[in-house]
């Protein structure tokens, strides 16, 4: 499982990376708030991340009714993707801010599509981060710590 981890944070990275500087074409539909590269950026790293530390054990943050073993790698796993959730978030944006500068150290002029593009899969990155670290990662780590406080 851990080989598994490490591969998809790879694989997302390289997608990132790809997106962000030689903008690979998103579906005209998933403009504006939806940015695919930005949730692979930031899921694939907590995902990955958490594969990495817990390997076959992270399944036990998937369980509603848990064991008290299960909910302390339960807080554990929740915890971990919070933090990697934003983490990955500024990873992304520093990947648009390099690309945005890079597209205008060209010789011949900047290019405004691609300095706007780096810019919105900067911010959109980090409100990705965000949001999945504040809206689910963390109501689910106290969900699960408060599993394991009332089996205290």
């Amino acid at each position: 499982m851990r080989i598994f981890g490490f591969l998809i944070i790879t694989v997302s990275l390289l997608i990132v990376i790809l997106s962000a500087f030689f903008g690979l074409s998103l579906p005209r539909g998933l403009k504006g708030l939806i940015d695919s590269a930005s949730f692979i950026c930031v899921m694939g790293s907590v995902l990955g991340g958490c594969l990495v530390a817990y390997g076959s054990e992270w399944g036990a943050a998937f369980k509603l009714r848990p064991n008290r073993e299960e909910a302390a790698i339960a807080v554990g796993v929740y915890k971990l993707a919070a933090r990697m959730s934003i983490g990955s978030g500024f990873f992304g944006a520093m990947y648009g801010w390099i690309a945005m500068l890079g597209s205008s150290a060209g010789g011949g002029g900047m290019d405004m599509d691609a300095l706007y593009g780096g810019l919105a899969f900067s911010l959109i990155t980090i409100l990705y981060g965000l949001v999945f670290a504040f809206c689910l990662f963390l109501p689910l780590q106290y969900y699960f710590q408060h599993q394991l406080d009332k089996d205290s």
